[in-house]
């Protein structure tokens, strides 16, 4: 995979979906613990699919204003490399989670203008290890299949890594590497059949795809 290009399979909760972002080296693999989202996973099943990890791919696990037995029961069970908070936490609440857990932190903020880019990437920027800049969104947070306006993002200076999510699929990928520049790209509903259901060739296509960005 080109080294300037990585990319985050999210929401995975099959064998076959795992094994396809496994053995075409997707550098993340996001688990959901949202118990409202179809992508929704048990630890029992996390650990299932986990018996292939490698050490290539980063496992993260996504999770919305979680509270503290969560975290412990997660990082406990799976390890994961990163926990990926995409909620309502406060730039205090980031911090303290990364602290109390020793664990990297994945920001997840909706963007909806260049006003509100700057000011997100002010507010937690020095707080997590990764933003994932996303669509906006009323109802899930985060796997809408809903993407905004990437010229928002256009000529973005972060210092830190970050990730662009929110309607990418095989179809416009390449169109939205080009107008911003990500340097990493996270995608869900662009490799479902519908919604919360993976497709294990559509994960394949769109990984090979990438490596030729």
């Amino acid at each position: 995979m080109s080294k300037l290009l990585e990319i985050k399979i999210c929401g995975i909760k099959d064998k076959d979906s795992m094994n396809a972002a496994l053995n075409n080296k997707a550098n993340y693999v996001g688990l959901v613990f949202y118990k409202k989202s179809p992508r929704n996973i048990s630890i029992e099943l996390s650990k299932e699919l986990l018996t292939r990890r490698n050490s290539y791919t980063k496992i993260v696990v996504l999770t919305v204003d979680p509270d503290d037995i969560l975290i412990s029961n997660i990082i406990f069970n799976i390890q994961p490399d990163f926990l990926q908070l995409h909620g309502q936490e406060t730039p205090e609440r980031c911090k303290a989670i990364k602290t109390k857990f020793n664990i990297s932190i994945i920001k997840g903020i909706g963007i909806t203008n260049k006003e509100q880019l700057i000011y997100s990437t002010k507010k937690y920027g020095d707080v997590s290890d990764i933003l994932l800049l996303d669509a906006p969104s009323s109802t899930l947070p985060g796997g809408n299949g809903t993407k905004f306006n990437w010229e928002v993002l256009k000529n973005y200076d972060y210092r830190k890594k970050w990730m662009l999510a929110g309607g990418l699929k095989f179809d416009n990928i390449r169109e939205a590497i080009k107008i911003t520049n990500a340097p990493a790209i996270d995608v869900s509903s662009g490799v479902e059949v519908r919604k919360g259901i993976k497709d294990s060739k559509l994960i394949e296509q769109l990984i090979k795809k990438c490596k030729n960005i």
